[in-house]
């Protein structure tokens, strides 16, 4: 896997900034956008990353994919808005867990995740418009906690690390840096919530 390019970096830390505060506190008005945004995002990866592995020629196979799954996880978006809802507050959940979890062993981890995310899917499902607000705001406030980081000490609060001929991305986030982003996340929260009434 090739390094990401320094001179892209602040680029790339600057877009998380801008979306990360978008969603923060206005995720509830543009979230249709967003969940075809992200569920186009997470596609795309996810199809480039098995065009990158199990392809013949690499790079044609991951740009195939990366469009491939652009297209699939948008359209799967406007289809299945419940489904889309679902997988956005599971995401959130998953995201928020793994510092706290990352001390026990992976099967622990994968319990306690998985178990999590499926209550926060089907709670998003019942409760859309709350959930909307509350993961939005929350994923938000993670970008852009990530992006102040970057920005201030030069830190970036992931990395992807090769072991036995396997790519595994590490999160490095610590409790304080992952309280930060709770507390920003709950202000946007409430920022959402007065807006909506």
């Amino acid at each position: 896997m090739p390094d990401i390019p320094d001179l892209y970096m602040p680029i790339l830390y600057g877009g998380a900034g801008f979306v990360g505060f978008v969603s923060c506190f206005f995720g509830y008005k543009l979230f249709k956008g967003m969940v075809i945004a992200v569920m186009a995002l997470v596609g795309a990866i996810g199809l480039a990353w098995a065009g990158f592995t199990f392809g013949e020629q690499p790079v044609i196979w991951s740009i195939g994919g990366l469009i491939l799954g652009a297209i699939l996880g948008g359209t799967l978006a406007l289809s299945f808005y419940s489904l889309a809802v679902a997988t956005i507050a599971a995401l959130f959940v998953a995201t928020s867990l793994l510092p706290w979890v990352q001390g026990y062993e992976i099967l622990v981890q994968w319990g306690i995740i998985g178990g999590a995310c499926l209550i926060a899917a089907l709670l998003a499902t019942a409760l859309t418009n709350f959930m909307i607000q509350l993961a939005s705001s929350m994923l938000g406030a993670l970008l852009l906690v990530h992006c102040g980081m970057f920005f201030a000490y030069g830190q970036t609060v992931h990395r992807a690390v090769q072991e036995e001929g396997d790519w595994v991305l590490y999160l490095d986030l610590d409790l304080q840096t992952a309280g930060i982003a709770l507390g920003l996340g709950l202000l946007g929260f409430l920022i959402q919530r007065k807006a909506a009434k």
